[in-house]
């Protein structure tokens, strides 16, 4: 594998992070994603939400997982770049609580690996 590859394929693993903790409502696999200091922006019908990646972590913990309730939630990547250590990823979820999200995650590697340090999204519906 060569280095562009294996650097894709640690971004995508950390994305894949984040799907399965929103998959599985599971909070601390979505810390293994975020950074802990991570942010959150997006516009939910006409309010803005801008909040620390705990806003995230608090709506999972209090609504139900689509593992759980029966939703089809999937998610997928549908383009990553990398510039020597920050990454930017568009991605796509169907079906998480009602809607479907166009988000962007920026990611930095940290010693070593890959983490989401801001996630902005929009509701497409």
């Amino acid at each position: 594998m060569d280095a562009v590859a294996l650097e894709q394929d640690g971004v995508r693993k950390t994305i894949d992070l984040y799907f399965e903790g929103i998959r599985e409502g599971n909070v601390d696999t979505l810390k293994e994603a975020f950074h802990s200091t991570a942010t959150m922006c997006g516009y939910f019908g006409e309010d803005l939400l801008t909040v620390p990646i705990e806003g995230l972590y608090e709506f999972v913990e209090g609504n139900p997982a689509p593992a759980v309730s029966g939703e089809p939630f999937e998610g997928s990547v549908a383009t990553i770049d990398i510039a020597g250590t920050v990454a930017s990823a568009k991605v796509i979820e169907k079906s998480y609580m009602g809607h479907n999200f166009t988000d962007f995650f920026n990611l930095l590697k940290i010693e070593g690996r890959w983490w989401i340090v801001s996630k902005v999204f929009n509701v497409d519906g």
